[in-house]
């Protein structure tokens, strides 16, 4: 008995055979204390015997059930065996005058929580259709009845409410008990999902940081090569080391940006925005791979667009490039097309549409429907050899979703696809943008490397605990003639700071003893040091909005992430060291 106790409260037993295995219980219960009452007041043999072997019965159902593991089937038998019993014995007991009414109830309670599916539904029409003409029977025949006299009617009555009353309270105890243990069960799941979804966190931000750190070396030392006055097969060797490393990084972020996604932690960041300077962000990061390809990549641009827009400008650019960037790698020839347009809307915000399309493989109509889901890829024996996650337009769908835009499809399948965006934005400057020539933004690509400056005078510090890292920044800043000075640690660069005044200050963040942001916070507050008000950049492996965020905050100056470009790190000193252009 207390073991089947033990079973029935075990919250690792399934619920539908602990429910079964309680109400069985107290059903058997009532069967007991109903046969000593016939035989305690001398009621008739044969209503007696009936009951008696109907407990028997019963007992040896949910037994055989219990053993078996065939719960549908023997819940439906026992539900319909444990019913059975009273309309057998309702004439005889003074029909409903009696005992019998309450334990019909109870009765139909037990068979629709022991059952499931359509068997509960046939097994409830047949009780309800057995009470009926039991009861029908009764009203039109009512000689059929036995009756008791009325103190033992009343007797059995009282004893019927209080039996049914005592069982329904046992039934509710048990389902209080359960939602507990499982309420307390579902919380600790919770908390062991919070956990984890902190791990996971960790573990994606480490590994982003760890393989970004050699990369940076690799990306950048290949730039150093690439500048150099080099033979034709080393060039191209160096830029397929540098387009391997950008697909490295695309596939690093793809993979921080859908654990981000699934654990809640994207953000939608609101921002004003020039529509030309995003644009033309978008040309630099296109034009060469689908010229590398031997695309040609058209721009189609409305005039009429507002100049300055508030929205999402990061996210904005991330929806595009991933767009665009698919429609560079499945398309083999022909050309790939950007179109920009506008709808403006009364409440001063315009729907602004991208068109994307291209001349490629294009999409079987049966794909489009799961094209948006994440880790899908198509034809795999045709395009096993394009690189790829399959979590770019995943994250392009879930993107469009926090910013209340919206991503449709066209395509036929080997003529190419047509990606139409919108996304609704908030109009800050009505002035149009006019026509946009992007060709010097091309010419100026295809050109190759050019310092922006030479500064001589200026003084840099870089503070990064990985001499590679170190290395790079110096070979990137050398043709501008910036005296660069290295410090390996928080404590070093504490040092320098006290003694001599640097124009710029290059900080990472992950090192350890002194991470960079304690390390910038003593250097605002170093009494004597010579870079109190000196500008400091955060150059980090960290990425994402949420990392800028908080850069920020802390009251870095500027934020950098590896690997940094030489021309990105030369733009960034001319922002806030002005006077190194003179």
């Amino acid at each position: 008995m207390r073991s089947r106790l033990k079973r029935i409260l075990n919250p690792e037993t399934r619920l539908r055979e602990r429910i079964f295995q309680l109400l069985s219980a107290i059903a058997l219960v009532e069967f007991v204390v109903v046969f000593i009452y016939y035989l305690a007041y001398g009621n008739d043999k044969i209503q007696t015997i009936i009951l008696f072997a109907g407990m028997i019965l019963f007992a040896g159902t949910v037994a055989f059930t219990f053993k078996s593991g065939h719960m549908r089937v023997g819940s439906v038998i026992a539900g319909l065996l444990y019913y059975s019993i009273y309309p057998l014995t309702f004439f005889s007991s003074g029909g409903m005058y009696g005992g019998a009414p309450p334990v019909f109830a109870f009765a139909l309670v037990y068979v629709f929580l022991i059952t499931e599916k359509w068997e509960r539904a046939v097994a409830l029409a047949l009780c309800v259709l057995g009470s009926a003409g039991i009861y029908l029977a009764a009203c039109l025949h009512p000689e059929l009845l036995i009756r008791h006299t009325v103190p033992a009617e009343h007797a059995e009555s009282l004893l019927a409410v209080l039996l049914v009353t005592l069982l329904l309270c046992m039934l509710f105890t048990f389902a209080t008990v359960v939602y507990r243990t499982e309420n307390r069960i579902v919380q600790q799941q919770k908390k062991e999902i919070e956990e984890l979804n902190q791990a996971q966190k960790r573990f994606f931000s480490n590994m982003s940081h760890e393989i970004r750190t050699p990369v940076n070396a690799i990306i950048g030392l290949n730039e150093m090569t690439l500048r150099e006055n080099i033979s034709d097969e080393v060039r191209e060797n160096s830029l397929n080391i540098e387009t391997a490393g950008k697909i490295l990084l695309h596939t690093i972020n793809e993979i921080l940006d859908m654990s981000k996604l699934e654990t809640g932690r994207m953000e939608i960041i609101k921002g004003d925005y020039r529509v030309t300077a995003m644009l033309s962000d978008i040309v630099n990061m296109t034009w060469l791979r689908a010229q590398n390809k031997g695309l040609e990549f058209m721009i189609d641009i409305d005039p009429e667009l507002p100049t300055v827009l508030r929205g999402d400008e990061v996210r904005i650019k991330q929806v595009l490039l991933n767009v665009i960037t698919n429609a560079v790698k499945y398309t083999k020839e022909g050309s790939v097309t950007l179109s920009i347009s506008g709808i403006r809307e009364a409440d001063g915000h315009i729907r602004v549409i991208y068109h994307v399309s291209d001349t490629g493989i294009g999409i079987r109509e049966e794909n489009i429907p799961v094209l948006f889901s994440a880790f899908q890829r198509f034809d795999e024996q045709t395009n096993h050899r394009i690189e790829g996650t399959g979590l770019g337009l995943a994250i392009v769908k879930q993107l469009l979703d926090m910013m209340e835009g919206s991503v449709s499809v066209t395509s036929e399948y080997g003529k190419g696809s047509d990606f139409r965006i919108e996304i609704p934005q908030e109009i800050v400057d009505e002035s149009p943008i006019g026509a946009v020539d992007f060709k010097k933004t091309q010419q100026s690509q295809s050109a190759g490397y050019n310092t922006s400056f030479t500064a001589p005078e200026i003084r840099i510090l870089a503070v990064d605990d990985t001499p590679m890292n170190l290395m790079v920044i110096k070979k990137l800043l050398r043709d501008t003639k910036i005296m660069v000075e290295t410090a390996s640690d928080g404590a070093e660069a504490l040092g320098k700071t006290m003694e001599t005044h640097y124009d710029l200050i290059l900080m990472d963040h992950q090192m350890p003893e002194m991470d960079g942001i304690e390390c910038l916070h003593r250097i605002k507050d170093q009494q004597g040091g010579k870079c109190r008000d000196t500008k400091i950049v955060c150059l980090t492996a960290n990425v994402g909005t949420d990392m800028e965020q908080l850069y920020r905050q802390e009251g870095f100056d500027g934020y950098l992430v590896k690997p940094i470009r030489g021309k990105i790190l030369e733009d960034e000193i001319l922002r806030l060291v002005p006077h190194a252009a003179d």
